[in-house]
């Protein structure tokens, strides 16, 4: 014969709940129809735009492109002119799966970054600005000034050499 035992605790029936994930910072939402209007004509749907310029510094822009699999790279040599625009130097490359992901990793955790419990002094003559978006979703940083975020900072860094600027 076949002998059966079961035995049953309290939770009989019921299997433990899953582990939870470790807990990520949450990433701020900037919805897309609230980016400044100058800037909306560059940015992806799904990607990152990260430029600068001012008063006395040359204005570029580097934009990864994720539905295209491209990344935009350009500089122009003139001080004081808008980075959203055309600028004097512009090229566009493939971008690789492995650049994709790298780039799609890094700006994630830009984006669950948290915020610097003092925000950045303004710097009248050099801004950055690095946009990250999922669709409708957005994170927008305005640097006032260089990003001085780590995450960030390393992101654009990135960018920039991946474009050659």
């Amino acid at each position: 014969g076949a002998l059966l035992v079961v035995a049953c605790g309290a939770s009989c029936g019921e299997p433990p709940p899953p582990a939870k994930p470790a807990p990520t910072a949450a990433r701020p939402i900037t919805p897309r129809e609230n980016l400044p209007a100058n800037v909306v004509p560059v940015v992806p749907q799904h990607g990152i735009c990260a430029a600068g310029g001012g008063l006395t510094s040359a204005p570029w822009r580097v934009v990864v492109d994720d539905d295209a699999n491209t990344l935009f790279a350009g500089s122009s040599k003139q001080a004081n002119a808008p980075s959203f625009g055309k600028l004097e130097k512009e090229q566009t490359q493939p971008l690789s799966p492995r650049n994709k992901d790298y780039f799609a990793k890094m700006a994630d955790d830009a984006w669950r970054e948290p915020a610097p419990a003092t925000p950045p002094e303004p710097t009248a003559d050099y801004d950055e600005i690095l946009i990250a978006c999922d669709g409708p979703d957005c994170f927008f940083l305005e640097g006032y000034g260089p990003i001085k975020r780590p995450a960030a900072a390393k992101l654009i860094e990135m960018l920039r050499a991946a474009g050659g600027l």
